[in-house]
């Protein structure tokens, strides 16, 4: 008897089939799906450090690292306090000493006022020969590999600051669109070296949801981000064809679902349940893009009872019905204040709706 592996199922719904079951993940597509305080929760509860391994998850996770491409990213900026971290682009991170907050972030172009100043940023560095041992192990046991390749809106709003960004798409589209060619280049290096070491599905993050509405209008996104989209997506297909894209945006973003579609990513996360409701949308595109069915990260599992965790993986079951097109996370992060119940729940139960359709 033949047994399907994680990666073969998985593979079977990207490509438009009917998956043997629905595969899930704790992760948000590359992404860690614990915070840092819950993760520590996690081993306090296991003594696992590997959410994915201890619960039994479809999915596996590797990224490819960058880092800042110049000598010191503290000369873009005024006077920062000493704790500060900075990023691959070396915008700066501050969050006054306390963890799992949401951090003070000082965008490393803020100051720029011609193109080329946006030019003379340096592009961040890839890691081009980082360890894949253990992508191949994962390959070898059946598991898909997820990894972190990058952003456009969001990246490009990051090293302006998200007001003057949106000035710029206005009043100075040439320098909105030369942040946004920085940001389109790094974002094609990193998904074709990604691609090249194996990994199976690249994972692209870009907000562009508010939960009343898009950030910026759609006429604004269709106009800037999604050429850029565009060329990153054909620039990875030219090379590897087999490649598969997740793309996370938050908030309510219905006016671009059908872009996405067109643009040929094969997953959208989270169809926000604040804000989008999961069945609607799965009728008009659940054929053409998964979407993934997610659990409230910000309602059910921080404040609802294991009972109505189950209840709503169930019912997103339900929603999808035998054609299990769809893929079982949580909508974010996990938070401190969500019951360690309620993760067990989740996994519990997307484990059994696997193993009856097995």
């Amino acid at each position: 008897m033949t047994t399907t592996t994680p990666a073969e199922n998985l593979f079977r719904l990207l490509d438009r089939g009917v998956p043997q079951w629905i595969p899930f993940s704790l992760d948000i597509g590359s992404q860690p799906g614990f915070s840092s305080p819950f993760a520590r929760i996690f081993h306090q509860q296991t003594g696992s450090y590997e959410p994915a391994e201890y619960f039994g998850t479809d999915v596996r996770c590797f990224s490819v690292t960058s880092q800042f491409g110049g000598d010191d990213p503290r000369r873009l900026h005024d006077p920062l306090p000493a704790e500060a971290t900075f990023d691959e682009w070396g915008n700066a991170h501050w969050a006054g000493g306390e963890e799992g907050t949401t951090d003070r972030m000082i965008p490393a172009a803020g100051r720029a006022k011609t193109v080329a100043d946006v030019d003379e940023l340096p592009p961040p560095l890839i890691d081009r020969r980082p360890d894949t041992s253990r992508v191949k192990a994962w390959h070898d046991a059946g598991y898909p590999v997820f990894g972190y390749a990058g952003s456009i809106y969001e990246w490009s709003w990051w090293l302006r600051g998200m007001e003057q960004f949106l000035m710029d798409l206005v009043s100075a589209p040439e320098l909105a669109e030369a942040v946004i060619a920085k940001v389109t280049a790094h974002t094609t290096r990193l998904a074709l070296v990604s691609a090249r070491l194996g990994i199976d599905v690249l994972c692209f993050y870009d907000d562009a949801g508010m939960q009343t509405g898009m950030q910026l209008s759609p006429k604004l996104w269709r106009r800037f981000i999604k050429p850029a989209w565009q060329k990153v997506l054909d620039a990875v297909r030219a090379e590897s064809p087999k490649a598969r894209f997740f793309l996370h945006s938050c908030g309510r973003i219905d006016a671009i679902v059908p872009d996405i579609v067109e643009l040929g990513f094969h997953i959208l996360h989270p169809l926000q349940p604040e804000c989008m409701d999961f069945e609607p949308f799965y009728r008009e595109f659940g054929r053409k893009i998964v979407l993934a069915a997610t659990v409230s990260s910000q309602k059910i599992l921080p404040f609802g009872s294991p009972d109505d965790v189950r209840a709503e993986v169930r019912r997103l079951a339900d929603i999808v019905g035998d054609e299990r097109r769809a893929i079982f996370m949580p909508s974010n992060v996990i938070q401190p204040e969500t019951p360690w119940e309620n993760v067990v729940a989740f996994a519990e139960e997307a484990r059994a709706l696997r193993n009856t359709a097995r």
